[in-house]
């Protein structure tokens, strides 16, 4: 198994912080990354070259960060991600399209560092369909790469303020991000048991017509995640129920059962998701002071 357990962001505080960008198209705003709609993105500005920078800000209640992540964005597999965090004076936003940049704010609390890679596994966008650019266009069948960074442990603190640099190398010559999650994660103290499974859903539908012809009507695609939990202690029964109690159904939650697993980042993206549960689960008595309950996910 991975060598980081499980982590779980169930709180997203973008939701009740301020968001800005350095650069955004008119059509497509910086408030589509509040919104749980795939269909509905945030898009940069186009740059006039492929190397493309952008600086977002956000503005917080004091919270300690464990976690930022973009599911289903254009990004390439050569994009980075650096997050800065500050407490006091809030950092301010400058520069121009080609050439973004900000102010620090008034303490620094942590600095993720240069040349962390956002998405380092096979791309969920390259498809074989005749257009381009590959995008939003493909987010409704099983498109859209996530871009994640994780705050080591050592470096989080309560900040009141973040700014996100990301840099890539697109052929679009701009970046687009349908959601934006920044939050605390939890991790069980045991990880998940081997038996997971990840899959995909298609709604499509064929039928055969009085030629014997097969034709099919193409419907949209999902993923889906079942894993358990077999081994929880006490704590870890306490915070998964409330977890059930609080989200429910509706809430949608960020999974990842692999987190930055280098020996094999495509494992880490196979079994990430976005996404709600199909139902609530039981939480089982397993036996003396040993509890255990199996999700199932879909993505939003």
């Amino acid at each position: 198994m991975s060598a980081n357990n499980l982590r779980v962001v169930y709180n997203n505080l973008v939701d009740v912080g301020t968001t800005t960008v350095t650069a955004s198209s008119s059509a497509l705003s910086v408030s589509n990354l509040l919104t749980d709609y795939k269909s509905k993105v945030w898009r940069s500005s186009t740059c006039t070259t492929s190397a493309v920078k952008i600086f977002l800000k956000v503005i917080l209640s004091s919270a300690t960060i464990g976690a930022v992540v973009l599911p289903f964005t254009n990004l390439t597999t050569a994009a980075t991600i650096r997050i800065y965090g500050y407490t006091g004076a809030d950092p301010s936003l400058g520069g121009t399209v080609d050439s973004p940049t900000f102010t620090p704010g008034g303490t620094l609390v942590f600095d993720t560092g240069a040349g962390v890679l956002a998405c380092p596994y096979q791309s969920a966008n390259v498809w074989n369909l005749g257009i381009t650019p590959i995008g939003t266009n493909t987010y409704g069948y099983g498109g859209g790469t996530y871009a994640r960074a994780y705050i080591p442990l050592g470096m989080q603190g309560a900040c009141t303020s973040l700014i996100i640099e990301i840099n890539d190398t697109n052929a679009s010559k701009y970046i687009e991000a349908s959601r934006l999650i920044i939050g605390q994660y939890w991790s069980p103290k045991y990880n998940t048991s081997f038996g997971l499974s990840a899959g995909i859903k298609d709604t499509s539908t064929s039928s055969r017509t009085v030629a014997g012809d097969l034709v099919s009507t193409r419907g949209p695609r999902f993923n889906t995640m079942n894993f358990d939990l077999k081994y929880m202690d006490t704590g870890d029964r306490s915070k998964l129920y409330e977890l059930l109690r609080s989200g429910g159904i509706a809430k949608p939650l960020f999974i990842s059962l692999f987190p930055e697993n280098s020996a094999d980042y495509d494992l880490e993206q196979l079994y990430q998701m976005y996404g709600k549960l199909s139902q609530l689960p039981g939480i089982q008595y397993a036996n003396f002071l040993q509890y255990s309950s199996q999700l199932e996910m879909e993505e939003i």
